[in-house]
């Protein structure tokens, strides 16, 4: 039987929109979310108090939380070798880290919080805190098939809740923040006063050595938060100095081939050096040298460094001391660092990070070579300083302001570790089309986490404190899983521009003091004009990559060639060390005569390529 249909009800049907469609299916979905979380109980729902265990990267600890439907947020975890805590209300926020000094929390940080809040209390679900929800396809997880209700509140970040279509139960959220996508999935659902809520949370992360399980064994709801849990605590004391000293005064430091800074020091009393590293979120001391120290690692975590990641430990009273500075029970991380020793040329035992410069003003001086550690009291800046914003950003460390070709400002990584010029991350140079007719080509960077191929170009200029350098050497990260993928730093910023001045850090204050050195800003930047990209091993170069475009492309040069002598001068142990190893940035038009393992001789004429 044919059943016929109105012609002005095709229409009627024609005319409804798919989108309305699915925004209704969405608003039907959640409420019957809403419906399974507690109904009126669950929209009642003031505040949560969690007590249990926590387990991540090999460490077992306890957990306690306090969380406000108003934003506000304290979080501790306790791995025993590792401590952490922070809270956030609606003004600002606070984070204590590894080695327990007492930190300001990135907004970012603070936004994501408040972004979870919405969701954990339903608020985002019923239209508030700005958030907008969205159908996406059915998804299969954990052998079954889900509908997936995406969640955003007009920035970057997304929240994908993976719900039961029946009745709307929760299975747990992916979610995307800095360009990081993680899955927490929910279980052990009970009802507490009349509300639905997940006594088990899994985390599964990007790098499974990084999952987390947690526990609640003990869960309020509807408990004032008191004051005192969100104060933020008093300033732990790591950092003292001798004698009753205010600081160190100056100290002579290695400039080791002009792009990265070594300071004397003593790790528990053995004499070693150090490399000064703001990029470092933690300090970082090599397997071997922790094994020399008789350091107790614990734990198993991944750690994402500028060529990608790493597998590393945590272990616990360290103490570094630097002249007259002491800088005690330092919770460090435990990497193997060899390989990243070898692309150096240098020993590389320890890299001190950010607990140098959390308590302390740094004042590296690098046109006389010299460092000093003063209290933040006192200090008086460099006359001629140039005061740029310094503050807390992503992953926990710093960011600075830079402008690329007459651009707009951008936040970038303040990374002293970075022995480069300038990189810049994906998410700023794509979308800006900083390669498009650009003459580029390819170089190998990273350092922890690898070696990694990647485009290199020269930009026109850059400006940062008032001083415009041109053309200026910079790596074009992938979006490789590294520092680079974040979409909230910008760029990474190295001694190969900063060591063009004075530079003073107060991390107290926020403020980054550069004086400019006239007479390092006319030296032009170091370019690598021939191509070859070979690393020293055992008195010879080897070559990882030859970059297209360049005069080692052009005279047939082949990765794993190997070179032993360079115009008729050995590579020795020392080659990292000695002028020889500038070979490859003498001017354009110098010819460079190669030889290989064989005794066969290349000469390579040296020019610019990109």
């Amino acid at each position: 039987m044919r059943v016929l249909v109105p012609i002005w009800m095709a229409l009627t049907l024609i005319l409804v929109p798919a989108s309305s469609r699915a925004a209704d299916a969405v608003q039907a979905l959640i409420a019957r979310h809403l419906a399974w979380r507690g109904g009126d109980a669950f929209a009642r729902l003031e505040s949560l108090h969690a007590k249990g265990k926590t387990a991540t990267g090999g460490l077992q600890g306890t957990m306690e939380s306090w969380r406000h439907r108003d934003g506000r947020v304290r979080q501790d975890e306790d791995y025993g070798v590792v401590r952490e805590s922070r809270a956030f209300t609606a003004e600002d926020g606070w984070k204590r880290n590894a080695s327990g000094q007492v930190e300001d929390a990135p907004a970012t940080d603070a936004r994501d919080a408040r972004h979870r809040v919405a969701l954990d209390f339903g608020t985002a679900l019923r239209g508030g805190a700005g958030a907008t929800l969205t159908a996406r396809p059915d998804e299969q997880r954990d052998g079954h098939t889900w509908k997936v209700v995406r969640v955003t509140f007009g920035d970057e970040d997304l929240y994908d809740l993976f719900l039961e279509e029946s009745n709307g139960a929760l299975h747990g959220l992916r979610i995307r923040e800095d360009n990081v996508t993680r899955f927490v999935r929910l279980g052990d659902w009970r009802e507490v006063q009349g509300v639905r809520m997940p006594f088990l949370e899994e985390e599964f992360d990007e790098n499974p050595e990084s999952n987390g399980r947690t526990v609640v064994e003990a869960l309020e709801v509807n408990v004032p938060i008191p004051p005192a849990v969100l104060e933020r605590p008093p300033q732990a004391l790591t950092a003292t100095f001798a004698n009753g000293r205010h600081g160190t005064g100056f100290m002579p430091f290695e400039f080791f081939n002009e792009n990265r800074v070594f300071i004397p020091a003593q790790v528990n009393g053995h004499a070693t050096s150090v490399l000064l590293d703001s990029g470092a979120e933690m300090t970082v001391v090599d397997t071997a040298y922790a094994r020399e120290l008789g350091l107790k690692t614990e734990g198993q975590v991944a750690a994402v460094g500028s060529g990608g990641q790493a597998q590393a430990q945590f272990a616990g009273g360290v103490d570094i001391t630097l002249g007259d500075l002491r800088l005690k029970g330092l919770t460090v991380v435990v990497i193997d660092l060899s390989e990243v020793s070898r692309q150096l040329g240098h020993p590389l035992p320890v890299i001190l990070g950010k607990e140098a410069f959390n308590p302390l003003v740094v004042d590296v001086d690098f046109p006389n070579r010299r460092v000093a550690f003063h209290e933040a009291s006192g200090f008086k800046a460099p006359r001629g300083a140039v005061r740029l914003p310094l503050v807390e950003s992503a992953g926990g460390q710093r960011e600075v302001l830079l402008s690329v070709e007459g651009r707009p400002a951008i936040p970038v990584l303040f990374d002293v570790g970075n022995g480069g010029a300038l990189s810049l991350f994906p998410a700023y140079w794509q979308k800006e089309g900083l390669l498009a007719g650009r003459r580029s080509s390819k170089t190998l960077s990273g350092a922890v986490g690898g070696l990694r191929e990647r485009d290199v170009a020269t930009l026109k200029s850059v400006e940062l404190a008032g001083v415009t350098l041109r053309n200026v050497p910079t790596v074009f990260d992938d979006a490789g899983n590294s520092i680079s993928t974040s979409d909230r730093l910008l760029g990474n910023l190295g001694l190969a521009i900063l060591a063009r001045f004075r530079m003073v850090t107060d991390y107290a204050t926020d403020t980054l003091m550069l004086v400019p050195d006239a007479r390092a800003l006319r030296q032009p930047f170091r370019k690598d004009r021939s191509g070859l990209i070979a690393l020293p091993s055992e008195g010879r170069l080897v070559v990882k990559l030859v970059a297209p475009g360049s005069p080692a492309a052009v005279a047939g040069w082949k990765p794993d060639e190997e070179v032993v002598a360079i115009d008729g001068k050995a590579i020795g142990a020392d080659y990292s060390r000695s002028e020889l190893a500038n070979w490859r940035y003498r001017p354009a038009g110098q010819t460079v005569v190669l030889t290989l393992k064989d005794g066969g001789k290349r000469r390579l004429t040296l020019r610019d390529y990109y």
